[in-house]
């Protein structure tokens, strides 16, 4: 393969040149960018989490209640409503 990582050093000069392109043998399109560069891009983008009205309105749908002072759920429904919020943060990040 002679495809070489287009990393752009912090002197905006250097460039990386790495031919470590191995992520793409599962399936995993790193673009331009070597094995290293393309886990400390991934890692240092934004993260997104839910707003207070998306985590109010998701417990209310797994069958959470307010009651004018606080916030309850049964049992039963407490780990699927986690789940749920885990699935949503997920799926804003992905």
């Amino acid at each position: 393969m002679n495809k070489r990582c287009k990393h752009i050093g912090k002197d905006g000069f250097h460039r990386c040149g790495s031919y470590a392109f191995n992520l793409e043998k599962d399936d995993i399109d790193q673009g331009d960018l070597c094995d290293v560069h393309y886990w400390q891009a991934k890692a240092q983008r934004t993260w997104a989490g839910l707003t207070d009205e998306e985590m109010e309105n998701t417990f209310i749908e797994c069958g959470g209640k307010w009651n004018g002072d606080y916030w309850k759920i049964e049992d039963a429904d407490f780990h699927p409503f986690v789940r749920t919020i885990e699935a949503k943060i997920k799926e804003k990040n992905a």
